[in-house]
C-alpha cells in the first residue's frame, strides 16, 4: 500500500488520497441480491476545496480486483465486506453497485443492513492524482483533479458509528441474532489481540493500535445493546 496523505503535495503526487465526495447510497429495485448503489464521487467541491472531475477516472486497475473494504482496513479477511460488480462513470459522477458478502462475513451483513436502512450513506474513494490544475479564490476551489486512478473503495462508519448501530437495532433494521454473531467475531478478535499483546509486551501503537482500540470499543458497544 502506498503512503497515504490527506493533503495533496505537488512535490510528491504519487501518494494515495482518500476522499468522501458527496456520497449517496440507494437500494436498487431491479435485483434481490444484497447490493447497494453508490454515487461514490461527483464533481462537488469537497471539504478540501477540491474538485474531482468524473471523466478523469481511470478504473482499469481497480476493476481487476474490485473489493470493498471496511474503513480502509486491510488487517484481515473480515475487513473485505464485498465487491463492486459495477464501477463506471455516469455523467458527472462515479457510480458503483456493491455486492455485500452477507453470507460469509458478519461485518458485511451489518454493513448492508445499515446502508439499506438509511443509517449510513458514505463511501470513501482512494486514488492517485495523475493530472490536475490549481484553482483560486475566484474560481471557488483550490485544486481540480483532471485525471486520477482509482485504487480502493471503502465503506465508512462500519461499525465506527455506534449511534447508527443503535438506531438500526432499535428500529428493527438489525436483528439481535446478527448482533450476537457479530459480537462473537469481535470477541475472537479481541482475544487474539490480547494474546498477541501479551506475547509482545506493551500494547500496540499507531495504525494497529488504533484498529485494536476500535475493535474493543465496538465490542463494548454491541454488548451494551444486547443487555
Amino acid at each position: 500500500m502506498k503512503a497515504i496523505h490527506k493533503e495533496f503535495d505537488e512535490k510528491n503526487p504519487e501518494t494515495l488520497l482518500r476522499r468522501e465526495i458527496n456520497p449517496k447510497a440507494s437500494v436498487p429495485t431491479d435485483t434481490k441480491e444484497p447490493v447497494i448503489d453508490f454515487r461514490s464521487s461527483d464533481e462537488t467541491v469537497d471539504r478540501y476545496s477540491e474538485i474531482v472531475v468524473a471523466s478523469g477516472w481511470q478504473l482499469a486497475n481497480y476493476q481487476k480486483n474490485p473489493v470493498v473494504q471496511d474503513a480502509h482496513n486491510y488487517y484481515s479477511v473480515i475487513d473485505t465486506i464485498g465487491k463492486s460488480i459495477v464501477t463506471e462513470v455516469r455523467g458527472n459522477h462515479l457510480f458503483q453497485r456493491v455486492l455485500f458478502a452477507i453470507d460469509a462475513n458478519p461485518t458485511a451483513k451489518i454493513a448492508y443492513q445499515l446502508y439499506k436502512g438509511g443509517f449510513l450513506s458514505a463511501v470513501s474513494v482512494g486514488f492517485i492524482p495523475k493530472k490536475w490544475e490549481n484553482g483560486s479564490r475566484e474560481a471557488g476551489y483550490v485544486r481540480k483533479y483532471l485525471e486520477q486512478e482509482l485504487l480502493e473503495v471503502s465503506a465508512v462508519g462500519i461499525p465506527a458509528n455506534p449511534n447508527a448501530l443503535k438506531l438500526a437495532f432499535e428500529e428493527g433494521a438489525i436483528e439481535k441474532s446478527d448482533l450476537r454473531e457479530f459480537a462473537t467475531l469481535l470477541k475472537t478478535l479481541c482475544n487474539d489481540d490480547a494474546g498477541s499483546r501479551s506475547n509482545a509486551g506493551a500494547p500496540g501503537t499507531g495504525a494497529n493500535g488504533a484498529r485494536s482500540k476500535q475493535i474493543h470499543k465496538t465490542f463494548a458497544d454491541i454488548k451494551a445493546l444486547l443487555r
